[in-house]
């Protein structure tokens, strides 16, 4: 009869359709956590931007899965061993009797039975180490240890069989499983932002020292002016020539103008950022017209470097990226809510235009608003 039960299995399978055999490995997959864990830890390394998070946890799986392999196999073995002593050995027989009551606890009983423990008469003691209850444990529909609680084993070699162990709750508190889990996953995401944050850090500060070493070009731009030299000579020295303004171009295609202004500085109006970002130079000014332009242009540049102040103190102080977020998106809903509100200030004041709004920049817009009692 034996050879004949896989044919009869193989020709039920064989029956089973597509759908059905798939269903049959998901459920044989569900049952094995660590199965699922792997299978789990491989589609999130598939993606482009891994969740930390789920790598940890699966991990955790897996390990626990092992351990309670290894665990069950322990205990397996050491029964064994117990068992083919326990016919001579009165002491074998009673730690055979724990480790079947107490599984988790085979190397504690394995210990206590090396060790003489067992023997009998003996007086009562506690044996094991102290444990730390993963959830509520109830004995005769009461709670003796809450989760988290605290807990060791009495041994009474005295007591009849099946009785010589007993739970005995400490008063002291451990953190489960599940809680250590928890806060290593928090320490992770911890980490996480924070090195996020000082890498974006370095990113802003990086456009900072290169506004900055523009501030310092126009500035010498302006005594070349003030010592007469004429735009053809001077356009040399303007930084729309070195690789710095290269990079400043790329950061405003990048980042693009209008977005910036919408979300980024409160300080600039539209025209002082674009002034500010502009990496072109119109060589036909002269006299006045150029002076001007160079003023505006410093001050336009100044203007931006000094807002990218707060967002480097924040990031590269370890603030960590979620609080750079949440900052960018309040100073976003700030702009969205000022833009809004060019409506009900016109209405207000019929006068203003569009393109004079245009030109406050945000705290000026957030201060018409106070003044109609918008804000």
């Amino acid at each position: 009869m034996g050879p004949v039960m896989p044919q009869v299995q193989q020709k039920e399978e064989e029956k089973m359709g597509l759908l059905d055999r798939l269903g049959k490995g998901i459920q044989t997959m569900r049952a094995d956590p660590e199965r699922m864990a792997r299978l789990q830890m491989g589609f999130n390394s598939m993606r482009l931007n891994p969740d930390q998070g789920i790598a940890a946890s699966a991990a955790n799986t897996i390990k626990m899965a092992q351990q309670k392999r290894q665990l069950n196999t322990d205990a397996t073995a050491t029964m064994k061993f117990l068992e083919s002593r326990a016919a001579t050995d009165p002491m074998a027989a009673q730690a055979l009797g724990a480790i079947k009551a107490n599984p988790s606890m085979v190397k504690d009983i394995m210990g206590a039975y090396l060790s003489g423990q067992f023997k009998s008469p003996h007086m009562p003691k506690n044996i094991g180490s102290i444990q730390t209850a993963q959830e509520d444990i109830v004995q005769n529909g009461a709670v003796v240890v809450k989760k988290g609680g605290q807990y060791t084993y009495n041994l009474n070699p005295n007591s009849a069989t099946g009785e010589q162990y007993s739970l005995v709750p400490l008063s002291g508190s451990g953190i489960t499983e599940d809680a250590k889990n928890k806060n290593m996953l928090t320490q992770q995401k911890a980490e996480w932002d924070m090195s996020q944050g000082l890498k974006k850090g370095e990113e802003v500060f990086k456009q900072f020292s290169l506004i900055d070493r523009q501030i310092e070009d126009f500035k010498r731009v302006g005594q070349l002016v003030d010592e007469g030299a004429k735009t053809g000579f001077i356009r040399k020295f303007l930084p729309s020539t070195d690789a710095a303004t290269s990079e400043l171009r790329n950061i405003t295609n990048k980042m693009g103008i209008d977005i910036i202004n919408s979300a980024t500085f409160g300080a600039l109006s539209a025209t002082e950022l674009r002034l500010a970002l502009e990496t072109g130079f119109d060589s036909n000014l002269s006299g006045d017209q150029l002076v001007e332009y160079i003023q505006n242009k410093i001050a336009a540049q100044t203007k931006l470097r000094n807002a990218l102040m707060p967002e480097i103190q924040m990031l590269l102080g370890g603030s960590g990226l979620k609080a750079y977020a949440d900052y960018k998106i309040d100073n976003r809903k700030r702009h969205d809510a000022a833009q809004d509100a060019f409506s009900a200030l016109k209405q207000l004041n019929p006068s203003l235009t569009a393109l004079e709004y245009r030109d406050y920049n945000l705290e000026e817009r957030e201060g018409l608003m106070r003044d109609g009692g918008l804000l």
